[in-house]
């Protein structure tokens, strides 16, 4: 008897000995997460890495709303601004795995109208220069006006003209366009009969146990939404206001063209779990999402000879390449910003990383192009799983 307890006692001493470093290595790593959040001037934000096809860290910060004094936490949604297009990239994605969508169909086919730029009426508008932002729109405010219509504004026989850069040919030219996004989304309803809301619910979310949606009031528990702030730590839109915003369940292509844009709400662990999906062979948890050729397509570089885009986008199907991340390596992904939210949702396929970075407000600074937040966040993955340099 004094033998087998003696012989216990080792083991849970070497449990322990292995134990302790892990956790100090994780309390570290908080510590310098934490003062990247701090140094921003976050009100609340979340960094969820995963790697391997799991999840391997994720750190809360802050609150959710200064009112009410709620700590961020996993069940927290938060706005992701353009991350929207990416997600609803997916969506996209899976319709054409499923052949509901060609990628290279004239758009007009899906709307039920011509859509064209006058100057060019040979040249149709597919939804890969939509989502390559390659399609030649002219990014004006008139797309975002509440009564606006979306066949008033790229029917070629009413006003295309003014929505369209007359000097530039379908797919030559990159620029980035937020109405171009907006109008994939009506396309889902026209093509569906669903909102686009609820049909990327029924078709994408469900199926992975994500309750995510487009609309506040879709959420199961909406008392758990973030507030959003401006980068000055000043109020720019709260939870109330989100659940008060009219949003139709039922198609409206004509009107919900905007929804795509930016509007998503969803939980830090549910946008890594899809970032897991695209960063290996389309599935996460055994569950098939979109097909590996699929995610391939995300990843490759447009070519003439191969697509018919001439112009140097860094961008496929929703989906940018970045070299400057991670030293030597190239990750897929996207970034949204809106006001103070900063969102980014990045893969590195080559070591199977995956890296979220969510806030509610913060300081929205750049370096190169990307969230100085979201770097300095990035830089601390890449040392511990990566580089693996564990302080």
């Amino acid at each position: 008897m004094r033998r087998l307890r003696r012989i216990l006692a080792q083991v849970l001493a070497l449990m322990m000995a292995f134990a302790m470093p892990a956790a100090a290595e994780e309390q570290n790593m908080d510590a310098r997460v934490d003062e990247v959040f701090r140094a921003s001037n976050a009100v609340g934000g979340a960094f969820v890495v995963a790697q391997h096809g799991s999840i391997v860290y994720e750190r809360y910060y802050g609150i959710q709303q200064k009112t009410t004094r709620v700590p961020v936490s996993e069940d927290t949604y938060f706005r992701c601004a353009s991350v929207t297009k990416l997600v609803t990239g997916i969506g996209l994605m899976k319709m054409m795995d499923e052949g509901i969508l060609d990628p290279d169909e004239d758009i007009s086919t899906y709307l039920g109208y011509t859509v064209r730029n006058p100057s060019f009426m040979d040249t149709p508008i597919t939804l890969r220069m939509l989502m390559s932002h390659t399609a030649g729109l002219v990014e004006n405010s008139s797309f975002a006006s509440q009564v606006s219509i979306l066949s008033d504004m790229i029917d070629v026989k009413k006003k295309a003209g003014s929505n369209f850069k007359t000097d530039v040919k379908p797919g030559s030219e990159y620029a980035y366009s937020n109405f171009g996004a907006g109008i994939t989304g009506a396309i889902i309803e026209s093509v569906t009969g669903m909102d686009v809301s609820s049909y990327m619910r029924k078709t994408l979310f469900d199926p992975l146990g994500i309750d995510a949606a487009y609309s506040a009031a879709q959420l199961a528990h909406p008392e758990n939404i973030a507030a959003v702030y401006n980068k000055d730590g000043s109020l720019y839109l709260a939870p109330s206001y989100m659940l008060r915003q009219q949003y139709t369940q039922e198609a409206r292509p004509d009107y919900h063209y905007r929804v795509t844009i930016g509007r998503l709400l969803i939980r830090p662990r549910d946008l890594a779990r899809l970032g897991i999906a695209i960063c290996g062979d389309g599935t996460v948890d055994g569950v098939r999402v979109i097909s590996g050729e699929a995610v391939a397509a995300m990843r490759r570089e447009h070519s003439e000879e191969t697509d018919g885009i001439t112009a140097d986008s860094p961008y496929t199907f929703f989906t940018i390449r970045q070299d400057t991340l991670f030293e030597g390596l190239r990750v897929y992904g996207h970034q949204g910003t809106d006001e103070g939210i900063v969102c980014n949702l990045y893969v590195e396929p080559e070591n199977e990383l995956v890296i979220v970075v969510m806030t509610n407000g913060c300081n929205t600074k750049r370096d190169n192009g990307i969230m100085r937040i979201t770097r300095r966040l990035a830089a601390i993955a890449e040392d511990v799983y990566i580089k693996g340099n564990v302080e």
